[in-house]
């Protein structure tokens, strides 16, 4: 009978420490999901804009490139 309450005491012992630990889950999940999902969405809208800004100039550079190969060949044709 003094072993069964001392196992019915250890179970309880690790049910609350394991609601204890999913509680805390829980919290930080909440606050990982609230906070920082929201600003690293934010950041993640900044740098798409950045890279938009850097393929305009790489195909403007690329355009002006091919230009200025291709003008004085067009120049020499005639």
């Amino acid at each position: 009978m003094i072993k069964t309450a001392k196992k019915t005491e250890r179970i309880e012992k690790m049910t609350k420490d394991t609601d204890t630990e999913i509680a805390l889950l829980k919290r930080d999940v909440e606050t990982i999901r609230d906070n920082h999902l929201a600003h690293m969405a934010e950041d993640i809208d900044k740098l798409d804009k950045k890279i938009d800004k850097i393929d305009n100039r790489i195909w403007a550079i690329l355009g002006l490139l091919i230009a200025s190969v291709l003008a004085p060949m067009i120049a020499n044709m005639f």
